[in-house]
């Protein structure tokens, strides 16, 4: 039976049943969500069991290597807040980009546009040569 298809995992007592429930959650962000934070056993996980989900579920879990026992829990939520911090980034960029085009084609110099964007003249600079 392939991972993806234990749908029990009380069978397991060992860590293996851990990365085994994550698998079975791991395209399905939201019944992540809740596995991990509904269930006592993620608040303490081992080192090589995270870094085996990492690799096969594709999560990108922080781990500290001093660290013996992860907290799962709380892990997933920093990834999480890291992810919408990031989005905010680029969404900010974006919109920043957009109004850099518009002040030039309204003959703005890049200077004013730098100023109006909050961002450097050289990096407004790229923007509106590519």
């Amino acid at each position: 039976m392939a991972p993806r298809e234990i749908t029990d995992f009380t069978g397991f007592r060992t860590s293996i049943r851990q990365l085994f429930e994550v698998l079975q959650n791991a395209y399905d962000k939201e019944k992540m969500q809740e596995v991990l934070q509904n269930d006592e056993k993620f608040s303490k996980v081992d080192r090589e069991t995270v870094e085996a989900i990492n690799l096969f579920a594709g999560t990108n879990i922080d781990i500290d290597e001093k660290e013996e026992v992860i907290d799962m829990c709380k892990a997933w939520e920093e990834q999480k807040n890291e992810g919408r911090e990031l989005g905010r980034e680029e969404g900010r960029i974006r919109q920043a980009k957009v109004t850099a085009l518009k002040l030039q084609k309204k003959g703005h110099s890049i200077e004013d546009i730098a100023e109006c964007v909050d961002f450097d003249e050289e990096t407004v600079k790229k923007w509106l040569v590519s």
